[in-house]
C-alpha cells in the first residue's frame, strides 16, 4: 500500500494512470501489478488533493506531524509544505525555513555542512545564486570562461570529476561536427540543449552526476578506473587538459 497522490508530480500521475499498467480488476484503477506479477501495488489516495488530506485529519481528529503546524504558522502555503531531505535542487530552496521552524537542527546543519548558511540566504530568492531557473555570470566573462572559472574554484578532486564529464559531453558533439555554443534558446530547461550556459548551470546546481547533460551515475566499483581512462582521453582529445 503506497500513499502517493497523482497531483504531486507528473511521474506519480503516470505511475498510476498509464494505460500500460495491469490492474487487479477493471473497477480498481488504483492498483497496479508489481514487477513479476506476483503482488500488487495499491494507491488508496491516488486521487486526493491537499485539501482532502487535511479534511480527513479534521473529520477524524487524528494527530499529524507537528512540523506541518509550524510551517503553517510560518506562512508556508499548503502546496509547498513538504518534509524531505534538505539539499536537493528543489529542496534547498526551503533551507531558509529550517532556522525558523527547527533552530536546533539548523545549528547542527550549519556546523556539519559547508555552504548551508549561504544556501539559506540565497537559494530561495531569485535562484540566480544556484542557477536553478535563471543564471547570471560576471559581465567580463563569456559562459565558457565562467565554466572554467567555476571548475578552477572547486576542490581538485571535484573539479576533475566534472572535467571528465564535460569533456565527454563536448567530444560527443565534436564528433558530430557541432560546436557547443555559448547559449541557445531553452538551454537551461529540462531538455538537454547543449551550451556552455547549460554546463554552468550543472556546476552551479552541483549536479554531481551531470544528469542535465544526459549522464547517469557511474557504478562505484568502476569509478576510479573510469576517471583515469577519461583523464587520458582528455589529453588525446585536447579538451579540458590540465593546461587549459
Amino acid at each position: 500500500m503506497i500513499g502517493i497522490r497523482a497531483d504531486e508530480s507528473y511521474n506519480r500521475f503516470v505511475a498510476i494512470a498509464s494505460l500500460n499498467k495491469q490492474r487487479f480488476a477493471d473497477d480498481k484503477p488504483w492498483t497496479t501489478a508489481a514487477p513479476g506479477g506476483h503482488s500488487w501495488y495499491i494507491y488508496p489516495i491516488y486521487d486526493w488533493k491537499v485539501a482532502d488530506i487535511w479534511t480527513w485529519y479534521a473529520n477524524h481528529q487524528q494527530l499529524c506531524n507537528p512540523l506541518y503546524n509550524i510551517m503553517y504558522q510560518a506562512g508556508v502555503p499548503l502546496r509547498h509544505m513538504r518534509i524531505c531531505e534538505p539539499f536537493g535542487p528543489e529542496q534547498r530552496q526551503g533551507l531558509w525555513l529550517y532556522h525558523v521552524i527547527e533552530p536546533d537542527r539548523w545549528a547542527a546543519m550549519c556546523a556539519r555542512v559547508s555552504g548551508v548558511k549561504s544556501g539559506g540566504i540565497y537559494a530561495g530568492h531569485d535562484n540566480h545564486f544556484y542557477g536553478h531557473r535563471k543564471i547570471l555570470k560576471p559581465e567580463h566573462l563569456d559562459w565558457q570562461e565562467y565554466a572554467l572559472l567555476l571548475l578552477n574554484s572547486m576542490p581538485e578532486k571535484t573539479a576533475e570529476h566534472y572535467r571528465n564529464k564535460i569533456a565527454i559531453y563536448l567530444h560527443w558533439y565534436q564528433k558530430k561536427g557541432i560546436e557547443v555554443p555559448q547559449t541557445q534558446q531553452g538551454d537551461i530547461g529540462a531538455k538537454d540543449i547543449p551550451s556552455w550556459r547549460r554546463i554552468c548551470k550543472v556546476l552551479l546546481n552541483n549536479d554531481y552526476w551531470c544528469r542535465a547533460l544526459s549522464f547517469s551515475p557511474t557504478k562505484a566499483k568502476n569509478y576510479q578506473r573510469y576517471n583515469e581512462r577519461i583523464k587520458g582521453k582528455r589529453q588525446e582529445w585536447g579538451i579540458l587538459c590540465n593546461n587549459d
